[in-house]
């Protein structure tokens, strides 16, 4: 194993939201995550979140807002999702009712497309495809 005797076994996005308890609905309709478990704070309001679809976890922090830079904007989020199927999500997002593009084969290996969350996180489903290396490069399998 490349890190020695730790075996990685996946990611867990910790997402910071302005309304985490619209977010948990939103991905449950656009992704199909399933809600595990919530913390609410004294106001009622979703401090803490657990999502889950697969074997993929999503935490969510409902003070978004207290975590924001100086000027209000959230910090940028890039978030990429190995699936088995990305048209069949592509499919899935589009039936739910957000907008993205087509997916498309990129140069480097995958099929991939892109989604933006009302928060403004930014989300990528992918799936590997084959590349072929250019001149006097090397493609690892």
């Amino acid at each position: 194993m490349p890190n020695g005797d730790v075996e990685f076994r996946g990611f867990t996005p910790y997402l910071f939201c302005r309304d985490a308890a619209a977010m948990l609905r939103w991905y449950s309709d656009a992704f199909g995550f399933e809600e595990k478990s919530r913390w609410l704070d004294d106001r009622g309001h979703v401090h803490n979140a657990e999502m889950r679809v697969g074997n993929t976890e999503l935490w969510l922090d409902g003070s978004g807002a207290e975590r924001s830079r100086t000027d209000g904007s959230q910090p940028a989020q890039y978030i990429g999702v190995w699936v088995d199927d990305v048209d069949a999500m592509h499919e899935r997002v589009l039936a739910a009712g957000v907008d993205a593009e087509p997916p498309e084969d990129k140069p480097y290996g995958v099929r991939t497309f892109g989604v933006t969350d009302p928060e403004g996180h930014h989300w990528f489903f992918m799936h590997p495809i084959p590349v072929a290396a250019a001149p006097g490069a090397s493609v690892d399998a």
